[in-house]
């Protein structure tokens, strides 16, 4: 008996990412060429994740395999009982409802401490192979028919993979806010230089503009950030011997450098045996050098006036699950130079990527922008009718009529949109009777901002 044909179709696009309370329909659809008996028929809607990788064994140059496999949520529905379908082509409708949170609750005594406990959001579709051989993680959602025939061994299946991102459970601001982190352990003071006068000379002459700074940094930065916005970063120096800076003594900023570094953490196994593979990876976001912009002491400079997030390969939430972990850390380094002597300041924190927010409320929020810097219109009053009377057609058209000048002909027009004759002023084409209130060299194309 031959096996029949068994399709997934999903509603809508294909490429359609999906959030948190979204729909999910499409049909099953199955093609029977000949009579069959049907044990078992199911479509089922599910998100797993899966862990992968191996250990070396003692003895032997042959690797360990480790695998683990994680259910967040399991929705199965029964598409027809156990029946009998004679040849012909069928389709079921289905519907489900992506959930907001995981449903599955573990013990850490059987999975390890590691393990979160309780449900918690979806993490977002991921796909990952580490350095380890065979290493690998994967979070999927799908949507699933199952069919077992009687008289067939196996149970058919035919799977069709859907996109999930989170949605933010937070307002997102139009600017982030700013931690400062002040660097006490990066206190630096410049070299004392050899002075020629007497030790007595220095006692009665010392001032507080001949003590070297002893210089505090600090430096601004976002904790939380999400694509799309933009990463501020700032530095001020703080001169702990002058505090109000009456010497108006100033530092000068050389270079920046800005690295976003990825930490993703896999763990497969036993609660006794769980290997763990780290995948790191470092992007140098920003390297500037020679950039010579002065900092005079207890003032604040920026660093970055448009860094974003724009890549969505690189723009994987920060999430927390069973056995896979997403995180972030956001290096700075900046090159300052105090009269002859440069130092530097180092500064490295966590950093939360929150999920990009939809395109309808990035569209919000970029319209609103515009608003702040847009003019608004005059609001509408009507006026009083003008007493100045169009010219008389009749007059207008015996009159270009009357020569034969090829020029004054071109003086005339009875057709042709506004447009189009403010375009041809001066050109020699078809014009207006009379010409427009705003000379021809004044007139600009209109220019939208989107």
């Amino acid at each position: 008996m031959a096996a029949p044909a068994l399709r997934v179709l999903i509603d809508g696009d294909s490429d359609k990412v999906y959030r948190r309370g979204d729909k999910v329909t499409g049909r099953v659809a199955l093609v029977a060429e000949e009579e069959v008996h049907i044990e078992s028929f199911k479509v089922v809607f599910a998100g797993s994740c899966v862990t992968r990788t191996t250990r070396p064994t003692s003895g032997s140059h042959a690797r360990k395999d480790f695998e683990e496999r994680i259910r967040f949520f399991n929705h199965e529905r029964e598409v027809i009982p156990r029946s009998t379908l004679g040849p012909k082509k069928y389709s079921w409708s289905f519907e489900f409802t992506f959930p907001e949170t995981t449903e599955q609750t573990y013990k850490r005594l059987s999975r390890g401490a590691h393990y979160l406990r309780e449900p918690h959001p979806l993490p977002p579709s991921f796909q990952l192979k580490t350095s380890v051989p065979g290493g690998a993680a994967q979070i999927s959602y799908f949507v699933q028919a199952r069919l077992v025939l009687s008289g067939l061994k196996g149970t058919k299946k035919v799977k069709q993979m859907l996109q999930y991102r989170p949605t933010s459970h937070e307002n997102l601001p139009r600017e982030p806010n700013l931690t400062a982190g002040v660097l006490y352990g990066q206190t630096w003071k410049p070299s004392r230089k050899t002075d020629p006068r007497s030790t007595v000379d220095k006692v009665l002459r010392r001032s507080s503009e001949d003590k070297p700074p002893s210089i505090v940094p600090t430096i601004s930065y976002p904790e939380k950030i999400a694509p799309g916005q933009h990463i501020p970063l700032s530095i001020s120096l703080l001169n702990t011997r002058d505090r109000t800076n009456s010497a108006q003594a100033q530092c000068t900023v050389d270079s920046l450098s800005v690295t976003i570094s990825t930490y993703s953490t896999t763990l497969c196994g036993s609660s006794l045996s769980q290997p763990e593979d780290v995948v790191s990876k470092h992007v140098n976001c920003i390297a500037r050098s020679n950039m010579n912009k002065p900092l005079p002491f207890n003032k604040t400079r920026l660093l970055t006036t448009n860094f974003r997030l724009v890549n969505d390969g690189e723009c994987v939430p920060t999430f927390k699950t069973y056995t896979i972990t997403r995180r972030y850390v956001l290096g700075v380094v900046v090159g300052l130079r105090y009269g002859d002597q440069v130092f530097s300041v180092r500064h490295s924190a966590p950093l939360e990527i929150l999920p990009r927010p939809p395109r309808s409320l990035s569209s919000a929020l970029d319209d609103g922008d515009g608003e702040d810097d847009a003019e608004p219109l005059p609001v509408y009053t009507p006026r009083e009718p003008s007493r100045e009377f169009a010219p008389d057609y009749e007059a207008i058209v015996q009159l270009s009529r009357s020569s034969s000048a090829s020029g004054s002909l071109a003086r005339w027009s009875t057709t042709g949109s506004s447009t189009d004759s403010l375009d041809s002023v001066g050109t020699g084409s078809e014009t207006p009777a009379t010409l427009p209130s705003t000379p021809g060299s004044e007139v600009g194309e209109l220019v939208y901002t989107i």
